[in-house]
């Protein structure tokens, strides 16, 4: 899947000439090779509620969407549903191949063991002392491509180039530098 972009090119071309006033910049489009993991979480206390037949006998819990990074394994709980167009699973592998040298690849299983780490710490912060806590995942996760910018510019002062996030506009500098 192709995770749809949030993030025009006019909006990261902005991003940079705030940090790089008057800059001539110009914006392309990149592709980060992540794992959708999703997890279904759900908390219980030491002494259950007595359950009913209008409640189904067992709590729905919740749903949590995380993206891990197919080189690093970073993992980041997204706040979103991810959506987006379907890809070839060919394709998803060959951005993973282009970005290669870098790193070796994550595997679905690693992906998931992050994933939920990553959920048990969060959920762990948040619930009483005693409680237990199941999370089970929801099918295997699916590759998806994340988009980005690569945005470079120069005013005539400084030169930069900057790795802007399409889904919500944060950056990342990649060099800066003084002319």
């Amino acid at each position: 899947m192709s995770l749809a972009r949030l993030t025009s090119e006019r909006d990261a071309i902005a991003v940079l000439r705030r940090k790089v006033p008057g800059a001539e910049a110009v914006a392309s489009e990149v592709f980060h090779p992540f794992w959708w993991a999703r997890l279904q979480v759900r908390t219980r206390g030491l002494i259950p509620r007595r359950r009913t037949a209008d409640d189904g006998g067992e709590p729905a819990g919740t749903v949590m969407n995380v993206l891990v990074n197919a080189h690093s394994g970073r993992s980041f709980i997204a706040d979103f549903e991810p959506s987006g167009e379907e890809i070839d699973p060919a394709q998803w592998q060959e951005e993973l191949d282009r970005l290669g040298e870098l790193r070796t690849g994550v595997s679905a299983e690693d992906a998931q063991i992050a994933a939920r780490a990553l959920v048990r710490t969060k959920v762990v912060k948040t619930v009483k002392l005693g409680m237990r806590i199941d999370i089970s995942p929801i099918g295997a996760p699916i590759p998806v491509l994340k988009p980005n910018w690569l945005v470079e510019g120069a005013n005539g002062k400084f030169s930069a180039r900057f790795l802007v996030d399409g889904l919500d506009g944060t950056h990342y500098v990649i060099r800066a530098e003084k002319l």
